[in-house]
């Protein structure tokens, strides 16, 4: 069935395309054709195409035409390849769709059958980036149902160059945000446990590319390999597929979803294929990301479509990282897609990267953390500085705070961040600067509300020696709680069962509020009271009274020491 909208977009797009379009209605078993794609090199190559059925479903969603393709391209690259998603598919001389769907495992690699995205479906979403000239441009709507047969898509692979073995993986799987004790675990939605990997947003391989390479990019025309880019610069990730349609500076690719995010804002790029794989699973094409040529603005169902000549800003990121004990430097510098799943987990492989590399070890270390993040939704640029310490791999923990921020302020529920620009600046040693809290004592063993506590913290230095840290804190003269405790500790606490949660009305609210979270650095006393509900729920419920605090730049302060001091007359 061919719905009304979709016969307007198809008669609007023979108008302004240079190139025929064959609907799917006039398509018929036993018609033939070919289709372009690139197996490697700069040279498109032909190869042909016979259909063997029509799939014509109500609705778009199931229409394909099914069709088994040969030629020497196809046999050089073990069948249908991942990649070559987007080939243009000709036949009787007009563009009847893209070539985006194959079955793994095919037993017959010189003539395997293969899946057709019907040439309609792909002109919608290229209207979407570049309509006609006096339609309007159709909206973002609501995201549409799981694709239908997704296990035979043709998914693009990703390629990525500039990253390590170990920053691969984490792409790949994406790693555990919550840290216990922090408290803006907190304020992340219930369903972000962590940050997924490009493989759990369906990318089926990511694969290490060289950086550059190949000579120059082709024009995106039909059948020319294209780009779709998360991240260019000293660090580049990718898609490759294959150009279906170019009309004016508007291009159409894949034949099917890249991430299937409906509105995006991906970089566009041209791709260098320096060979096509043939594997027992699934062929694909292994190639490099070319130069940023525009934007991709649409990731629909059937296509993805972009702009020649108009690119997303992303978020300008730039990464510092000083080895004190070698006196290395690496600055590491990219643009990364502003997408709020991909954020924060771009910044933290890059990031990742950018320590190994500085590091040029895996190992124990302390180090000293500054970060900037600006955006067009923030009020003000949001700067912290922390200290982290592992006994076993720093680099995974130098990132993991920015990381967090920015999946938080991400899917805050106040106002879209707009990320533009990432700074991180991180100084590592080998050794521990450590301090741990050894001892609390207090000038009496009982109080009474209104009093004023005297206290004294000892803390003794990793292999060092033991200082003490004193002053002064009041019991408020109202209160009615048979004692108090007094707690000191280092870095952040978890919020207590008697404590409300943040009161944040704004983004500049949750700006602030990150902004004055303890830092790891940062020694605390503080008095804490029985919450009068406890007697009822009979549970020990506490909350915060007063409290003290004092930084120890460049000191991971450690370790918990609590004092339970009677009330006179409770």
């Amino acid at each position: 069935m061919r719905c009304a909208l979709a016969l307007a977009i198809v008669g609007m797009g023979v108008a302004a395309l240079a190139t025929d379009v064959l609907p799917l209605a006039e398509v018929r078993p036993g018609m033939r054709g070919h289709g372009l794609t690139v197996v490697a090199g700069t040279e498109i190559e032909r190869f042909e195409v016979e259909v063997v059925a029509v799939l014509d479903e109500p609705g778009e969603r199931g229409d394909f035409i099914v069709v088994r393709v040969s030629g020497p391209a196809i046999t050089r690259s073990g069948g249908v390849a991942q990649g070559m998603s987007g080939s243009p598919i000709y036949l009787d001389g007009k563009l009847a769709g893209a070539l985006s769907r194959a079955a793994p495992w095919s037993a017959d690699r010189d003539r395997p059958l293969a899946l057709v995205t019907p040439i309609e479906a792909m002109l919608q979403v290229l209207a979407e980036v570049a309509p006609p000239p006096g339609e309007p441009r159709p909206g973002d709507g609501p995201r549409a149902e799981e694709p239908i047969l997704p296990e035979l898509f043709l998914s693009s692979p990703i390629m990525a160059s500039g990253l390590s073995a170990r920053a691969l993986a984490v792409l790949e799987r994406g790693f555990d945000l919550r840290r216990t004790g922090h408290p803006l675990s907190d304020l992340l939605p219930p369903w972000r446990t962590g940050i997924p990997g490009l493989l759990d947003l369906g990318v089926p391989r990511v694969a290490a590319a060289p950086s550059g390479g190949g000579g120059p990019a082709l024009d995106l025309v039909p059948g020319a390999p294209v780009g779709v880019g998360l991240a260019v610069g000293d660090v580049t990730i990718g898609a490759l597929g294959t150009v279906t349609l170019v009309r004016d500076n508007a291009v159409l690719a894949f034949g099917h979803p890249f991430l299937f995010t409906g509105a995006s804002r991906y970089f566009l790029t041209g791709a260098h294929v320096l060979d096509t794989v043939a594997a027992y699973d699934f062929s694909y094409k292994f190639g490099t990301m070319g130069e940023v040529r525009g934007g991709v603005f649409a990731d629909r169902w059937a296509a993805v479509a972009g702009i020649v000549g108009r690119t997303p800003a992303g978020i300008a990121t730039r990464l510092t990282v000083r080895d004190l004990s070698r006196g290395a430097e690496r600055v590491l510098q990219a643009r990364l897609v502003e997408e709020p799943r991909l954020a924060a987990l771009l910044l933290y492989v890059a990031a990742l990267e950018a320590v190994d590399q500085a590091l040029d070890r895996i190992g124990p270390g302390t180090a000293t953390v500054r970060y900037t993040l600006t955006g067009r939704g923030l009020p003000r640029p949001l700067t912290r500085e922390n200290v982290f310490l592992s006994t076993e791999d720093i680099a995974l923990l130098v990132p993991w705070e920015l990381a967090l921020i920015a999946d938080v302020l991400a899917y805050n529920e106040f106002a879209d961040p707009g990320f533009l620009s990432v700074a991180l600046e991180a100084a590592v040693t080998p050794g521990f600067s450590a301090a741990e809290v050894v001892s609390l004592k207090t000038e009496r063993e009982s109080y009474a509300p209104g009093d004023r506590v005297r206290f004294e913290v000892a803390l003794r230095r990793w292999r060092g020696g033991t200082e003490v840290w004193g002053g002064w804190l009041r019991i408020p003269s109202d209160l009615a709680s048979p004692y108090v405790e007094l707690r000191a500790y280092g870095g952040p606490r978890p919020r207590e069962k008697g404590e409300e949660p943040p009161t944040l009305n704004s983004i500049g609210d949750l700006v602030r509020y990150i902004e004055g979270i303890p830092t790891y650095d940062t020694l605390t006393v503080e008095l804490f009271a029985l919450d009068p509900l406890s007697e009822v729920v009979r549970e020990r419920w506490l909350y915060g009274v007063d409290g003290a605090a004092d930084r120890i730049p460049g000191v991971r302060v450690y370790g918990e020491v609590r004092v339970v001091l009677p009330l006179k007359g409770k």
